[in-house]
């Protein structure tokens, strides 16, 4: 069972793009990969960068549906074809100031290990592959690509105590 203390050192929220921001699939038209992005996970990564945290992406593969969904969202980072994902990783923390216990990442599949092991909280999708488990703290209800990360944003804030701040946000538009 992953502490409160452990959440509450987070600065920074890393997540892998396929299967965990998708489902995993890409699709080829004619010109360009095409991807489809939860927009709930993307609101709710909206709310983490408010409250002050760090939100981007760490990729094996790269993509411009990638690099347009982090730039559509504001994102910290954008870290793409990192082949070797701990390398990247490294370098990441290394450019952002942080250190690893500070960072909360979400992966999905066994290139993700390496990272997840070095994380201050290491998340794996729901229906990410069993090996996870040997490196996760937990594992989200909700598959990837069809609002895990929400999931994880949610439960980060309300450990650290920011949720309902973001929350009043959206309920003082329904006071009369």
């Amino acid at each position: 069972m992953i502490s409160s203390e452990a959440f509450r050192k987070i600065k920074a929220v890393v997540l892998d793009v396929d299967g965990v921001l998708t489902d995993g699939r890409a699709g080829y038209g004619a010109e360009e990969e095409i991807k489809f992005f939860h927009l709930r996970d993307g609101h709710w990564m909206r709310m983490a960068l408010r409250t002050g945290l760090k939100v981007g992406i760490l990729s094996g593969r790269g993509s411009r549906a990638n690099r347009r969904r982090a730039e559509e969202l504001g994102l910290s980072f954008c870290y793409e074809n990192c082949k070797d994902k701990l390398e990247g990783f490294e370098r990441l923390l290394a450019e952002h100031s942080l250190r690893a216990e500070e960072c909360l990442y979400i992966g999905d599949d066994v290139i993700d290990m390496p990272v997840m092991r070095r994380a201050g909280v290491a998340v794996a999708v729901a229906d990410g592959v069993p090996e996870l488990d040997e490196v996760a703290d937990f594992r989200t209800r909700t598959p990837g690509g069809h609002g895990a990360v929400c999931e994880v944003m949610r439960r980060l804030m309300m450990e650290q105590g920011t949720l309902d701040a973001q929350l009043e946000r959206y309920r003082r538009w329904y006071d009369k």
